[in-house]
């Protein structure tokens, strides 16, 4: 088993369910082919790269997967579209209903055309390391010197610390703590 984080987040509703309710929808969807260990709170994130946008609610999951990376990716994508996620109607960064991306595989480096893990922009993106940090607060083991680490991951919550600390003014605030997200 390995142990992956999975970023997710909605900024467009679909037809009969709010970005919230989507949310919970891919937990549970995911929860069908990885066994979810823990999860952050949601939070409001502006959006990047193309601003022309709603706010986005953004989360993390860190789950345990005997999924290869490209199989996982696979079952994403089929969740992805299973909540209204055309990638060949959309905008590359613009409004969607579902993102789900692979952020951390244990310590796999893949550098493909279709998967790239650690996800390429993962240090720039309060969005993955905010709520990652609930993650490593909550449920890491604490080492040697006080580093936090979760189980089969190469960063630790200092490293996650020192990357927020670079990413000032990317507008993110949490509007609902782990504990009161249901899926």
């Amino acid at each position: 088993m390995e142990t992956v984080v999975l970023g997710l987040g909605s900024n467009r509703d679909s037809e009969d369910l709010t970005s919230m309710q989507i949310l919970s929808g891919a937990c549970r969807a995911l929860s069908g082919f990885v066994n979810i260990r823990s999860w952050s709170g949601v939070y409001r994130t502006k959006a990047m790269y193309y601003e022309n946008q709603n706010d986005f609610l953004n989360m993390v999951v860190c789950a345990e997967t005997d999924l290869s990376p490209h199989r996982l990716l696979d079952k994403i994508h089929l969740v992805e579209a299973r909540f209204g996620r055309d990638r060949t109607l959309e905008i590359r960064n613009g409004p969607r209903t579902l993102d789900i991306d692979i952020e951390l595989f244990g310590f796999c480096r893949i550098n493909e055309a279709d998967l790239v893990v650690p996800h390429e922009k993962f240090g720039e993106r309060a969005f993955v390391l905010k709520p990652l940090l609930d993650i490593f607060m909550e449920c890491a083991d604490v080492k040697e010197g006080g580093s936090s680490y979760l189980c089969g991951l190469p960063y630790d919550a200092a490293y996650v610390e020192k990357s927020l600390s670079l990413l000032a003014g990317q507008g993110i605030e949490k509007i609902l703590d782990s504990a009161d997200f249901r899926f």
